[in-house]
């Protein structure tokens, strides 16, 4: 447990670096366009947030080999159509000689003023229409910011419940601000194909917070325990795998 809050307060400590470092660009900056760009950054998390009357997205880039390569802040552009928030967050190259090592930078962007967002859902859409492409979900209610994120996974465990196999799922989160979104937790494939895939998304609701950790379990039915055959079946929890082993119709507890 120490050493899972150590690494979420180093986390936090390398982006609060890297905003330190960073630029702030608004959406009337550059012109609007929705166009694929050339060199699209790897985008690694984009977290909303409102700071007066503008609508924030604190974006991370991936720099693939940092003596070779870096954000190009200066043609970075917003474009809003509908409730769909368009960014292009390019990067330069500025040599052939790529060094193979990643770094990371944060650059600040202007979505728009609170007073273009009504209450309803929004996508922000990083690098559209690229194989880069980078989206997430937020909206508006009674004038409040709330974002999406993949929860945080502490640890996963296969149960068996009632002849149901189920998977624990002990999340922690960042403070009173996180809360699970229970309701849109999405369960896809089965486990006779080895590729069910659960994702547990984060609430995040903008304003002030505790920074207390606190821990959440959530319970997931994947399937029926009396229709698996003996063999060793593979689950993944926002990217987390965990495996267990089913013999004579007997959970062998998978845990990661």
């Amino acid at each position: 447990m120490k050493k899972s809050i150590f690494m979420i307060l180093s986390v936090l400590a390398v982006a609060v670096l890297a905003v330190s470092f960073s630029g702030c660009l608004g959406a009337d900056d550059k012109p609007n366009t929705t166009e694929p760009i050339t060199n699209p950054a790897a985008i690694q998390a984009a977290a909303l947030y409102t700071d007066g009357n503008n609508v924030m997205a604190q974006i991370v880039v991936q720099i693939q080999g940092t003596h070779s390569q870096s954000l190009d802040k200066d043609n970075v552009t917003v474009n809003i159509s509908g409730n769909t928030v368009n960014v292009n967050v390019p990067v330069v190259n500025s040599s052939s000689v790529n060094t193979k090592d990643l770094g990371y930078e944060t650059v600040e962007v202007v979505l728009g003023t609170k007073d273009r967002f009504k209450d309803g859902d929004y996508t922000l859409v990083i690098n559209g229409k690229t194989d880069r492409a980078f989206d997430s979900k937020f909206k508006f209610t009674d004038g409040q910011l709330y974002s999406y994120k993949p929860a945080t996974i502490e640890g996963v465990v296969v149960e068996v419940t009632d002849g149901k196999v189920v998977v624990n799922s002990t999340i922690t989160l960042a403070g009173s601000a996180e809360t699970v979104d229970e309701k849109n937790i999405t369960v896809t494939g089965t486990l006779q194909s080895n590729d069910v895939v659960i994702t547990i998304p984060a609430q995040v609701k903008d304003g002030p917070t505790t920074l207390n950790l606190i821990w959440k379990n959530v319970v997931t039915e994947i399937g029926q325990l009396d229709r698996l055959a003996d063999g060793t079946y593979k689950v993944t929890v926002n990217g987390i795998e965990t495996t267990f082993t089913i013999q004579n119709r007997q959970l062998i507890t998978g845990s990661e």
